[in-house]
């Protein structure tokens, strides 16, 4: 064998003898561009009529280069006509065989749409029932009813959903991750409901004391006024009074005085707090006044009433006090 490789014979070119003639004004091109590749000086007379006789060579070379153009071309371009038009006249039977066909599967296809398209509205319609209906249900519920909820909806069975497995499967998570942040809101909404129910406690119960604290002081500043006028009522009494015995009525050191003295029958010390001091003194105040009244209407002068029960409160009148 020698090294020398053989050589392939070309592929001759399509319509390569329709293209001499073409050939030829390529050729010519070299010369044309040598000649009037430059535009002359239109300004001057030789520069204008170099570039006028230009002007035209170069146009009448353009003007026969396309007629040739068009007369090689045209036997194919009516062949392409002709192979158009017979290919669309093909084309025109084949539809009508084609046609009748296609007319009836796309009858079926459309009744078998409809028919998917009414089994997945139904599909859909049940999901929104058995799946997207949980959260309707859990609005108003509190953190127990939507921990039962979601517990429930963990259970949910996307497997006969068909057409809307995917779209079953989506809403079941959704619903779930709902019902998990509603959970949660539930619990911290309880959790500040409690802790304001305890703070609102706490003030009523504040409020309460307060109210009962200024009551209990209401009634001691009325009862040391009520003591301030007995004993400027005792002060006059004296002074205006006619001397009676007065053997059994003995000093009053600590200035407790008629209902003073009544008091002073249940130390202090025994009593829990201040409201147990003031019923004290309303018992001791109530018989006080139904004591004086009755001395009066026997026909006793007030002030020689009041000096009798003063001495019956201190104790100096034997087998006599105020009890209820």
């Amino acid at each position: 064998m020698n090294n020398t490789a053989e050589k392939k014979e070309e592929a001759p070119q399509p319509y390569a003898n329709e293209l001499v003639k073409l050939d030829r004004v390529e050729a010519a091109l070299k010369e044309l561009r040598a000649k009037y590749g430059t535009v002359p000086d239109f300004t001057t007379k030789v520069g204008y009529e170099k570039g006028k006789k230009g002007v035209r060579e170069l146009t009448s070379y353009r003007t026969s280069t396309d007629k040739l153009r068009l007369a090689i071309t045209e036997p194919h371009r009516k062949f392409i006509e002709r192979v158009n038009n017979y290919g669309k006249e093909l084309i025109g039977k084949i539809e009508a065989i084609e046609k009748p066909l296609k007319d009836a599967k796309k009858e079926v296809d459309e009744a078998e749409q409809r028919k998917k398209e009414e089994r997945i509205a139904r599909l859909r319609e049940r999901l929104e029932k058995e799946v997207t209906s949980f959260l309707d249900t859990a609005q108003g519920l509190d953190s127990t009813d939507l921990a039962e909820l979601y517990d429930d909806a963990q259970g949910i069975d996307t497997d006969g959903y068909f057409d809307i497995t995917k779209e079953a499967e989506d809403a079941k998570g959704n619903v779930i991750r709902q019902l998990s942040d509603m959970h949660a809101a539930a619990l911290e909404r309880e959790r500040l409901a409690a802790e304001q129910a305890e703070i609102d406690a706490q003030r009523r119960k504040l409020r309460e004391e307060e109210e009962r604290r200024a009551a209990e002081q209401a009634e001691l500043e009325e009862l040391r006024r009520f003591k301030a006028e007995q004993d400027a009522n005792k002060a006059r009494a004296e002074q205006e009074a006619e001397p009676i015995d007065t053997d059994y009525i003995q000093d009053d050191p600590d200035g407790w005085n008629e209902i003073g003295n009544a008091m002073q029958s249940v130390p202090t010390e025994d009593l829990a707090d201040t409201g147990e001091l003031i019923a004290a003194h309303r018992e001791a105040a109530t018989h006080w006044d139904q004591a004086l009244e009755d001395l009066i209407e026997t026909g006793i002068d007030r002030s020689a009433a009041e000096a009798v029960l003063t001495a019956i409160a201190n104790g100096d009148v034997r087998h006599i006090a105020f009890n209820a």
